[in-house]
């Protein structure tokens, strides 16, 4: 699926004293089956628009062919937001067990399939949660164990496209580890396109393959997987530590690649010091 943002403004609060421009004539494309990082302030926005919650003030966005402006009539709002899966970290759970949660879930959506509990299994594994889990309180899980449930919500209904707020938030190294290669997994396996909202620079290194960056409304930078090294992107937000280490050792005159993986920047430490 395409996503396409078109000349797209949104000014919240319009004609108000809280009036504010939070995207201003934004040209983005995402391509099928891509891994994409927009960082910025008020990104949950562009949730809104993509499952049409919210309207863009001027421009558009173009999902697969359909165009979302302003004043258009959109025939199945429903049949659209469900292949856009909004994964908001925010989110309450409203049932007794995790099982139910998830079963709520596929039912809202009108995902149906034969054996629901084994799919339900399923899309909990897939997180890194097991079968124990089924007759949990979803509301007495710890925050990281909460985001593993909410993406497995959001699995359990397949959709193809998977929008990610600030996911990667208190999980740690090896949870973070784990969910990249889970993302490259659902994009090269089963060709889903993921955006990530976040201003968390390290976890979208090495991950995705177009960044963009929105600064007061503005897009402020737009660049691929190479791009990480780029001076004008810490203008706006924090270095990856692999970065700053890479820069730190090339300012002292020393010859280092500008790696992308850190398996492989710590074998360039190893040969250079043997």
């Amino acid at each position: 699926m395409e996503i396409i943002f078109n000349k797209l403004s949104y000014i919240e609060n319009k004609g108000s004293s809280k009036e504010k421009k939070l995207l201003d004539n934004i040209n983005i494309v995402i391509s099928n089956g891509s891994i994409v990082g927009i960082s910025g302030e008020n990104l949950n926005i562009i949730s809104k628009l993509l499952t049409v919650i919210k309207r863009p003030s001027k421009g558009e966005v173009i999902i697969d062919g359909l165009y979302i402006k302003k004043s258009t009539h959109i025939n199945n709002i429903n049949m659209l937001r469900k292949r856009i899966g909004i994964l908001d970290t925010s989110y309450s759970f409203s049932s007794k067990t995790i099982k139910e949660e998830i079963k709520n879930v596929m039912k809202n959506y009108e995902f149906k399939t034969r054996n629901v509990t084994k799919h339900i299994v399923d899309s909990l594994k897939i997180v890194g949660l097991s079968e124990e889990y089924l007759d949990r309180n979803p509301n007495e899980l710890s925050d990281t164990e909460k985001k593993k449930l909410n993406l497995a919500c959001v699995l359990s209904y397949n959709p193809e496209v998977i929008v990610l707020e600030d996911f990667a938030k208190g999980l740690m190294f090896r949870e973070r580890e784990y969910y990249k290669k889970l993302l490259l997994k659902l994009k090269n396996k089963f060709k889903k396109t993921i955006i990530i909202l976040s201003k968390d620079l390290t976890f979208m290194f090495n991950l995705v393959d177009k960044l963009y960056v929105i600064n007061n409304g503005k897009l402020v930078f737009n660049g691929d997987k190479n791009s990480f090294y780029d001076d004008k992107l810490y203008s706006y937000l924090e270095m990856p530590k692999i970065v700053e280490f890479t820069k730190y050792v090339q300012s002292t005159g020393h010859k280092i690649l500008e790696y992308t993986d850190i398996k492989e920047l710590i074998k360039e430490i190893y040969r250079n010091v043997q």
